[in-house]
């Protein structure tokens, strides 16, 4: 921790230095007048730079002094200039366009554009490229997002007055910046932020990360996790020709550097490549500066149109790293049109710094409680790069509207408005009820989680309600009781949780439970509530099979190491099997259909088991291999894992503790993976499961392994769930394997596909074994993925029994 307190206290300093300076600010324009936007300004020989805001205004801080003012943007011939800062100065630009020489050059089948050669130059020296230098730097980042136009209702809110846009609903969404240290060395990188502002949050942290902007166009590929799955190929990729055709335009010297100019073209209008141009050392082969774009023929999800405008710099002999970048791009969704942008400038770089053995841990980012504390004034002079007139107001009016929202008053008046009942909402999404002033909320689940009917309770409601309130940092409380009563059979259960959670850091929590209720006899509670009511209704399958249970219970979990989660538990429960009282339907010939509530004889209503009292403890271990983690004054967040998880469960029965009478051992090992990448293919994902009983002295259904199965059209695509098993036929109480595999081809070969590529599906291929004593299963399927929207089509089989095909939907948000 000493090293991050230095970091700062350095950091500090180092504004208070540059108090003592004068500025150099100016407006730079093209020669028609036009504003340069984001264009690099920097003092030659030195680490000072700066960037044009948005408007093309620009401000630097130097101490008294002769330098030289460089002036560059992609497109534009950069610009000298010899200056003498006595006073403040005033200094507007015009940059005029780049006009490129070519020598001239005959291109037949045997003598192809030179700038094939300059691309398979840089290809050659691609990894050392993408690995040199090692550095440490400062970053400052900035983005905002600003409404253009908008509906003026939606779901019947008025857009207007919930989004604080004006008369014409125009407006900023969000605006943040961020000051941080970044630390790289292939394929490392760690970022420490020291500061950051949010556009009318005060207590909260930017979503700016200076890793995130780190494009490093040396990968063979680029991908943006925000605007989906789809992967993107570099310029200078390995297989780059397959991608692109070259064109140099010409060469310049700037900067006492020749820089070739090459425009880069898909070879078709659907391929996952960039379009534009980049700029390349002559005879060097290193980047110069990339003025690239992708639009929605490329399959971005989100927006429209997406340009990147990175800059390079030599800080040492053959050290050339990225001195800025810029990320603008518009869209448009329901109704919204949306633009933004997304810079970095890079500064007071250090190459190839000596990093202790063990500084590239876990831990990528780093957030210390006090990063947005900073007020206007200390980042007026903190901010590297000027707002423009439209950021500055944004700023002024939403901290106004952050101070009058923390007015009792206005409190109290938000938490009227959003504590309406609203008939329409509940039904759907459920009931919130605020209470601002101590920092919590009750939320009431929505009518289809309410009103319920099953053959065993007949039809029914469930009043299930959550309490949340914050204990301060890192802690919390949650409190969530269930009332549930059955008409036909007439019974009452009741129970409650209560869960604290004691440590967000290391995600340690502990919880009680305790009551009645009716559970599902598959104890991974597969059988949808919802889902069971309409297919009894309508099709005469009442799936869901319940026990009673009359229980207490105490569970934990911790973070050990990173990693390593840790938990446990203990439960004490009275379980009482259950009969059919109603058997309703729609339609006569679907009640007929109907079967007992004993999934292993459904034509019985014979008991599954007897009425018995069970004690178990339970103990899992589960570690993610090099898990890489965010660490927020809030807690820690993972990141998306690298390599796959190992999991062991071990799950006991005792005889004769308050009257128990099972008497089992239980032990699994899982090992997965979600989204294992595959370059331009997509992602995999796998699971692998294999137990066994040690002991079945006395065990009951409800104690035996179950699987998440699945017999209703509309599905949890949740992986690794099955598509179509039985939910109660495979269960067991000997060993068993378990296989599941999954491939999202993220539009490899839609895309290929006329019509149907405008879609920007995903294709996905998958399947799943499964294997007991007694019985073994297989399906396999393929479906299509849009967003939230999923459709699978698959089959299952077993030894001596027909294939079963279906379809599997699956939509959500």
């Amino acid at each position: 921790m000493f090293k991050y307190f230095f970091i700062v206290v350095f950091f500090y300093c180092s504004i208070a230095v540059c108090q003592d300076t004068r500025s150099i600010s100016g407006l730079i324009t093209d020669v028609s007048g036009k504003p340069v936007s984001f264009a690099s300004v920097y003092i030659k020989g030195s680490n000072m730079s700066t960037m044009a805001n948005e408007n093309g205004y620009y401000k630097l801080n130097a101490a008294p002094g002769e330098y030289t003012l460089i002036f560059r943007f992609v497109g534009y011939k950069s610009l000298e200039m010899q200056i003498n800062v006595k006073n403040s100065l005033k200094l507007d630009i015009g940059l005029q366009k780049e006009i490129y020489t070519l020598d001239e050059v005959t291109i037949t089948q045997t003598n192809e554009d030179p700038a094939n050669e300059i691309i398979r130059n840089i290809i050659s020296k691609r990894k050392y490229l993408r690995a040199t230098p090692s550095y440490e730097c400062d970053v400052y980042t900035k983005g905002v997002q600003k409404l253009i136009s908008a509906p003026k209702r939606i779901m019947g809110e008025n857009v207007e007055k919930a989004l604080h846009l004006d008369t014409n609903r125009r407006g900023i969404l969000y605006q943040s910046e961020t000051l941080s240290k970044l630390y790289f060395k292939y394929p490392n990188r760690k970022e420490i932020m020291l500061a950051s502002k949010v556009a009318g949050d005060k207590q909260g942290f930017s979503f700016n990360r200076a890793s995130d902007l780190q494009i490093n166009f040396y990968d063979n590929t680029i991908q943006w996790t925000a605007l989906g799955n789809q992967k993107f190929v570099s310029p200078v990729a390995d297989n780059a020709f397959h991608y692109y055709d070259f064109q140099l335009i010409g060469t310049i010297v700037e900067n006492g550097h020749e820089v070739e100019k090459i425009k880069v073209t898909p070879k078709g209008k659907y391929v996952p490549a960039f379009k534009g141009y980049i700029y390349v050392l002559k005879g060097d082969g290193r980047l110069y500066s990339v003025d690239l774009y992708l639009t929605e023929q490329s399959k971005i999800n989100f927006v429209d149109t997406l340009h990147i405008s990175q800059h390079y710099n030599e800080v040492q002999k053959a050290y050339w790293v990225p001195s800025d970048i810029t990320i603008t791009f518009k869209g448009k969704v329901l109704g919204f049109t949306f633009a933004g942008y997304f810079t970095g400038l890079y500064s007071n770089y250090i190459p190839n710094p000596s990093f202790a053995s063990n500084f590239f841990g876990d831990e990528i980012i780093r957030i210390d409680k006090g990063v947005n504390k900073f007020d206007s004034d200390w980042w007026d002079k903190a901010r590297p790069v000027p707002l423009t007139l439209d950021e500055e107001d944004n700023y002024y009016s939403k901290d106004l509207f952050d101070k009058k929202s923390q007015s009792k008053p206005y409190r109290d008046s938000v938490q009227r408005e959003t504590n309406k009942f609203k008939p329409i909402r509940y039904a759907l999404v459920g009931q919130r009820i605020e209470n601002v002033h101590t920092n919590s909320y009750w939320y009431f689940y929505p009518l289809h989680n309410t009103v319920f009917y099953n053959t065993v309770e007949g039809w029914g409601v469930r009043l299930r309600a959550r309490y949340v309130k914050s204990l301060g940092l890192r802690r919390s409380v949650e409190f969530e009781p269930n009332f549930r009563y059955g008409f036909a059979s007439k019974t009452t259960n009741a129970n409650a949780e209560l869960t604290f959670r004691v440590d967000t850091l290391h995600h340690a929590s502990f919880s009680f439970r305790g009551g009645s209720d009716f559970l599902d006899l598959n104890n991974r509670g597969t059988v949808n509530l919802f889902y069971n009511t309409l297919t009894t209704l309508f099709e005469g399958r009442n799936y869901l099979k319940l026990f009673r249970s009359k229980f207490a219970a105490f569970s934990a979990q911790s973070e050990v190491l990173n990693g390593l989660m840790v938990n446990g538990g203990v439960e004490i429960a009275k379980r009482i099997p259950m009969r059919n009282s109603s058997f309703a339907s729609i339609f006569d010939r679907t009640s007929k259909m109907t079967t007992s509530n004993n999934p292993l004889d459904p034509t019985s209503e014979a008991d599954i088991f007897p009425i018995n009292n069970a004690f178990s403890v339970e103990a899992k271990l589960s570690y993610t291999f090099g898990q890489h983690y965010t660490t927020r004054p809030d807690g820690k967040v993972y990141e998306q894992a690298r390599l796959p998880t190992i999991m062991m469960d071990y799950r006991k029965g005792i005889p004769g503790v308050l009257k128990s009478v099972v008497d089992y051992d239980f032990i699994s090992a899982d090992i997965f993976q979600d989204k294992i990448p595959t370059g331009l293919w997509g992602y995999s994902s796998f699971y692998i499961s294999a137990g066994k009983f040690l002991n079945t002295e006395s065990l009951y259904y409800p104690d035996m392994h179950h699987f998440t199965g699945n017999q209703t059209a509309i599905y949890n695509p949740l992986f690794p769930n099955f598509h179509f098993l039985d939910f109660y036929a495979y269960t067991t109480n000997d060993k068993f394997l378990e296989v599941h595999y999954e491939h999202n081809f993220a539009g490899r070969f839609l895309s290929k596909i006329p019509i149907v590529r405008k879609m920007k599906l995903e294709e996905i291929v998958g399947g799943a074994y499964l294997t007991q004593p007694l019985l073994s299963y297989h399906e396999a399927y393929v479906g299509l993925q849009r967003l939230v929207f999923r459709l699978d089509y698959g089959m299952s089989w077993s030894p001596g029994r027909r294939a079963y095909r279906a379809f599997r939907l699956f939509y959500g948000f």
